[in-house]
């Protein structure tokens, strides 16, 4: 690891993890505003399940390369206040990223409805309750919402770090950026 910068492995999964959120985000909304009954719907909803499941495989390497990579001090240094929040945002955030999945899969599970993932059939139950996955279903919703407003602040902060502080936290994790100068 560049000593201002995150490990490359660190940075390539931060951003795949940003893509696949991004997209599994606008699916469920193509999803939503779509005829209901269609097959361009179903292909949505589907494919939204895809990617929900690749999130969460591609987590737990995340994890492991983020905490093994260690982390690039910010130049200049943060108030302690604002490194605090931010270990509780990127926390927040973490736990999310496995939740949302989770509460997702564990709809599917409970839910009278066929399931796969890229073909492979998956399993439910033994005692679907489809009264219990809507309330699943319910909650997965709430916190993708809440995963999505932190996941934009969380943007945006960085954007500020960059533009209006001119410190080194955005520039510590962009996958294209050669030098940081302190």
């Amino acid at each position: 690891m560049n000593d201002l910068r995150y490990s490359p492995w660190t940075r390539r999964l931060h951003w795949l993890i940003f893509i696949l959120v991004a997209f599994s985000l606008i699916l469920i909304y193509a999803h939503g505003w779509s005829p209901k009954g269609s097959s361009i719907r179903a292909l949505f909803k589907w494919t939204h399940i895809q990617f929900g499941i690749v999130i969460l495989l591609v987590m737990l390497p995340r994890m492991i390369v983020r905490w093994r990579g260690g982390r690039p001090p910010i130049v200049p240094p943060l108030p302690s206040w604002q490194e605090w929040l931010a270990h509780l945002m990127q926390f927040v955030l973490y736990v999310l990223l496995f939740a949302v999945p989770l509460l997702g899969i564990a709809n599917r599970m409970w839910s009278l409805d066929a399931w796969n993932f890229l073909g492979i059939p998956l399993p439910h139950v033994a005692l679907p309750d489809k009264v219990f996955s809507h309330k699943l279903e319910d909650i997965h919703g709430t916190l993708g919402n809440v995963l999505m407003y932190l996941a934009g602040a969380h943007a945006v902060i960085a954007l500020t770090h960059h533009f209006v502080l001119r410190d080194s936290t955005l520039r510590s994790m962009l996958p294209f950026w050669r030098s940081i100068r302190a």
